[in-house]
């Protein structure tokens, strides 16, 4: 497959999956992505671990601006460590290991997103200025057959590739294609996201 490369299967990832279950109240903690406008993530709870300041009250030019990254005194590639990064040290040492995997210079959001049995990531590509700085890459905490991830070149889907979003699966893909997430599966798809600059590009070759 040209859009998606595992990296390992069969990751140990009990313990982190346990501490997010063990603390559901995270699930409401924020709601920024579930409520973003016109936004593809109606049917996905979020917790973040890393991500940026959310700049609030600006206007559509603002918006668009920021969005390219030329907004004066905004970083978009800037993530800061939210509450649930310290309560969640289960999770650091995959973001590191990947890290050095990879030879990043730079960690920047990580997230676990979940989506409930029928639910779905609606069919989006993400931003220019995001997919040009950042390489993507999940870590299933719980997944079964039925809980897959598309991607492809067209908006239609017709020349879409699939994966199956299995539990213990690292994987990198192509997310400046469209691409969607359909939950299929009886329980729900648990996934870590965490973005990473790749200078060399080693994660995609």
């Amino acid at each position: 497959m040209r859009n998606f490369r595992v990296i390992k299967d069969g990751m140990d990832v009990a313990a982190l999956a346990l501490a997010v279950a063990m603390e559901p109240s995270r699930w409401d903690a924020d709601t920024f992505l579930r409520k973003y406008p016109q936004g593809p993530f109606g049917d996905t709870d979020t917790i973040m671990l890393r991500f940026p300041e959310i700049a609030t009250g600006l206007t559509d030019e603002q918006i668009e601006l920021y969005k390219q990254n030329l907004l004066p005194g905004y970083d978009q590639h800037e993530s800061i460590c939210w509450p649930a990064w310290d309560q969640l040290p289960q999770a650091h040492g995959f973001v590191f290991d990947l890290a050095q995997f990879t030879r990043a210079t730079r960690i920047g959001r990580v997230m676990i997103n979940r989506i409930k049995p029928g639910g779905r990531i609606f069919r989006h590509a993400d931003t220019p200025e995001h997919v040009r700085y950042w390489r993507r890459f999940h870590l299933v905490l719980q997944g079964q057959p039925g809980a897959v991830i598309y991607c492809g070149e067209e908006s239609d889907g017709s020349k879409d590739e699939a994966m199956q979003m299995l539990t213990g699966r690292l994987f990198w893909f192509a997310n400046n294609l469209e691409h969607e997430v359909r939950n299929e599966s009886s329980i729900d798809r648990i996934s870590m996201v965490i973005d990473l600059h790749c200078p060399n590009g080693s994660a995609s070759e």
